[in-house]
């Protein structure tokens, strides 16, 4: 049975469609699975553990839809794929499309796109789950529903080509990087969910002298979120390596993966420390972690003015209000 999974939304969303996969494997071992996902993940791709991949240009929605390698691949091969179901779990215009040209799938989404314009035309099934009641991963998984799957809490899961983790292994021996080190991915696309670099200076200095680690910022090379980096620096009194807008998504991952430790914002390294099942502390401010945390039990979330167990209506509060004792004492529960 072919399945094809289009998941063209941010890298996070990505990330937790990850246990859909795997519940597919363990469900019809013989799958074969397709993913298609926005190009921004492109270099992420060889560890989803599927059969097959292609990427998703944003730009435009008939001219330049897909990479030009995949153009050729939209005329002849998917219109006769003969794909057994088509999950899409994007409800766009765009992701439409794509499963229009899935061909004779069995085309399912869910049950809040039906009243969007010819979704009952283009889609066989809709499966009714709470975007809000639902942790996102959850929700994902929902989507299987059809094809008689239904399970709870399934972890994401990546998995690193071994020359990746050489390449990155090299890159860090490079940097003096040779034994346990954390993580720090302090920065994000949303401004509001930056937290004050001198606290997150504290917390770097707290993993060096109570555990010995060395710190590895990474980021992007965004200017703003290098101002934010820039600024953690600037506040430090121990040395750090700055890996930020030297590696790839796929390096990035697999230098969380090998991390004693990770610390973070809500965003998609977060994610990607939560697949790997790395040690984690994830800050969170305005964005609710009812759908969007952690769920490794070796991680732990601190949110502004939210204590556990959170729930879908709790309202956040600015990351400002995250106090330093208790990300440390967060730091403590996971690591000792």
């Amino acid at each position: 049975m072919k399945v094809l999974l289009v998941q063209v939304k941010r890298i996070g969303d990505l990330i937790l469609t990850t246990p859909v996969v795997k519940a597919l494997r363990a469900a019809k071992p013989h799958c074969h699975i397709t993913v298609i996902a926005d190009s921004s993940a492109a270099s992420l791709l060889p560890a989803l553990g599927v059969d097959q991949t292609w990427t998703f240009e944003r730009a435009g929605l008939l001219a330049n839809l897909f990479r030009p390698s995949i153009n050729s691949w939209i005329k002849s091969d998917l219109p006769f794929s003969e794909f057994a179901y088509c999950l899409d779990f994007t409800g766009t215009d765009r992701s439409a499309l794509v499963s229009v040209l899935a061909g004779g799938s069995k085309r399912v989404t869910y049950e809040r796109f039906r009243k969007k314009f010819l979704r009952p035309q283009i889609y066989q099934q809709f499966v009714d789950s709470s975007v809000r009641l639902r942790h996102t991963a959850d929700h994902h998984t929902d989507l299987l529903r059809p094809l008689g799957i239904e399970v709870e809490n399934v972890p994401s899961e990546l998995h690193i080509p071994d020359l990746i983790h050489a390449e990155v292994r090299a890159k860090l021996e490079n940097h003096e990087i040779e034994g346990a080190y954390a993580v720090i991915h302090a920065g994000t696309a949303r401004p509001e969910k930056y937290w004050e670099p001198d606290r997150w200076a504290q917390v770097i200095e707290f993993l060096r002298s109570r555990y010995g680690l060395d710190t590895i910022l990474t980021g992007s090379s965004d200017p703003a979120e290098q101002a934010h980096l820039a600024a953690i620096k600037a506040a430090l009194k121990v040395p750090c390596v700055d890996l930020s807008g030297d590696t790839d998504l796929i390096e990035l991952a697999t230098v969380i993966s090998g991390a004693r430790f990770f610390g973070g914002v809500d965003t998609a390294a977060m994610h990607l420390a939560d697949a790997f099942g790395t040690r984690s502390v994830a800050l969170f401010g305005p964005t609710n972690p009812f759908q969007w945390r952690p769920r490794n039990p070796r991680s732990a979330v601190v949110r502004a003015d939210t204590e556990e167990p959170f729930t879908p209506d709790q309202k956040g509060g600015p990351m400002s209000d995250i106090a330093v004792p208790a990300v440390l004492e967060a730091i403590e529960r996971v690591l000792d």
